[in-house]
Parts: C-alpha cells; structure tokens; sequence
C-alpha cells in the first residue's frame, strides 16, 4: 500500500525538517543513525511516512533536540500514530475525490452549501442510489453502486460517537422539494435530515426560495473544512460534476467562510424552522 500523507504526518515531517536543517544536517547523516535512504527521508518531512519510535528518538539525539523541543515532536508523532476512522474509498475515484476523503476524514468541522442536492453526509442510501443513477453520464464506471455506498456509509460514520464531527449544511429549498427516486425515497431522505437535524453536532439549514439569487447557487456544492489545530488553515473543496477541485487561494478561502457565515445567520431558515418544513414536505408525500 503506498504511503499516503497526513495533517498529523505532515506536522511532525516538517517540525523534524526544521530541526534538521538548524543543526546542519543531511542525508549521509539521517542514513548513518536510522540506515534508511534519501527518500525515507523525503516520506517523513513530507508527511506521507511516519518514523518508527526508534527512528524518532535517533533523529532528535542526532538534530540536537532540547528536551522541550523532544517532548513536542513525541506529541507529535502520538498524534500521527493514532488510529483515525477508516475511510473506505475506491481505488478508480479520482485523486481529488481520495483526497477529499482524507481531509474530510481530518476535520473537526465541516460547512457545506448544496443548491441541488442533499448533502452526501446526510444522504440515505436510497436517494444516493437514485443520485448516482440519475448522474450515470458523469460517473467512474469502474465504482460500481457498491463500492460508492459503501465509502458514503464510511464518511457518515464520522457523524456519530463520542468525537462526532460538526456539521452545518446550508441546503437550498429546492434539494428539499425535488422528489429524487419517488415520493416514498424522498420522504424517506426528508424524514432522515430530520433526525440528524436534531443530533447536537449537526445544524441544517434550508436556504428559503424568497432569498432569490444568492453567491453559489449557480454551481456545484462547496464544502469548507476546518481542523482541530488552529494553526492550520482551513481548506475550500468545490464539487461539480464528474470532480472537483481544491481552493487554495487564501483570499477567497476567507471570503468563502465569510459568505457561509452571512447566509447562515441572516437569510437561511433556523434549524427549527427548517425541521417544520422537511416535515410538512415529508407528510406531503406520504401515501394517501
């Protein structure tokens, strides 16, 4: 299995590096005390491969590390050790969708705006049959229906348990409406927000039609993810059909969260009222 890169991997990598390079040392020297190559090297400073515990403690002895600075890094590699909720994603997504996945994986707290559809965190598997199904033209066909419900089942699972992520979806009235694989699916999917809706880490908010015209609703979803540490910045996923793409611009990053904030606290219906109208559109569709 390849080595794949990490917030936590990345943040130890990168303290290490920074010790290395005050003590003026170099390759010959990292192989001389862990007997690994310059590219063992290159995994651990960039995050994609964590040294063993006998590694760790050889390079700080070796960079001259103080006992503060020792102390830290072992934080560090604790935090880059631990086990993380296992994320199940095809191998055929794309790069950008495996590198959503790990990202995803890494936050605290997710802001999500859907104009279309619903959230995939909060999708039963029904309606994201009917999704896929609908969208089949922009699908991977190596991802059979599987294998994709089965990653969406991993992903939901972060919602839940003693260190549940947060979630705050802004969801356009729209995506409440559209009847996605018949009324007894949707009604399905309605009553399953309302449920989530009323989780304590989890805010929905239905964006009204009497809004009108509003910043992203003439795209794909978007998604802004923040993490535990608060030195790191947050990170803007744009979704549109058959991929999606990072932000890296801070600028925008910032307007973003901005945007999100101001259509969360002024124009978005409350959690309270948005649950009143999943409901009434729920029992709408229910059979006579």
């Amino acid at each position: 299995m390849p080595a794949v890169q990490t917030r936590q991997k990345l943040k130890l990598g990168q303290f290490l590096a920074e010790l290395r390079r005050r003590a003026g040392k170099g390759e010959s020297d990292f192989k001389s005390v862990t007997g690994k190559s310059q590219a063992a090297l290159s995994k651990i400073e960039n995050g994609h491969l964590l040294p063993s515990a006998l590694d760790l403690n050889r390079l700080l002895l070796l960079y001259g590390a103080t006992d503060v600075e020792h102390e830290h890094a072992q934080e560090l590699w604790d935090d880059a050790s631990a086990p993380n909720t296992r994320i199940v994603h095809p191998s055929a997504y794309t790069k950008e969708a495996r590198s959503y996945a790990r990202q995803e994986r890494e936050a605290v707290y997710v802001r999500a705006v859907e104009s279309l559809v619903i959230p995939g965190l909060l999708q039963t598997p029904d309606y994201a049959v009917a999704v896929r199904m609908a969208a089949h033209r922009f699908a991977n066909p190596s991802v059979d229906m599987e294998q994709a419900l089965a990653a969406r089942k991993s992903r939901q699972r972060r919602l839940d348990g003693p260190d549940a992520l947060r979630l705050r979806a802004l969801v356009d009235e729209a995506a409440l409406r559209r009847v996605v694989g018949g009324p007894q699916v949707m009604r399905a999917q309605l009553l399953h927000l309302v449920d989530r809706g009323r989780q304590s880490n989890i805010t929905i908010q239905a964006v009204p039609f009497g809004t009108g015209a509003y910043g992203t609703m003439s795209g794909g979803g978007a998604t802004l993810l923040s993490f535990g540490d608060k030195g790191d910045p947050d990170a803007l996923y744009l979704e549109y059909h058959g991929g999606g793409k990072w932000v890296d611009n801070k600028v925008q990053r910032e307007q973003f969260a901005a945007y999100f904030d101001d259509m969360a606290s002024g124009v978005a219906l409350a959690p309270a009222e948005t649950e009143t109208l999943a409901l009434r559109l729920a029992e709408d569709l229910k059979e006579p």
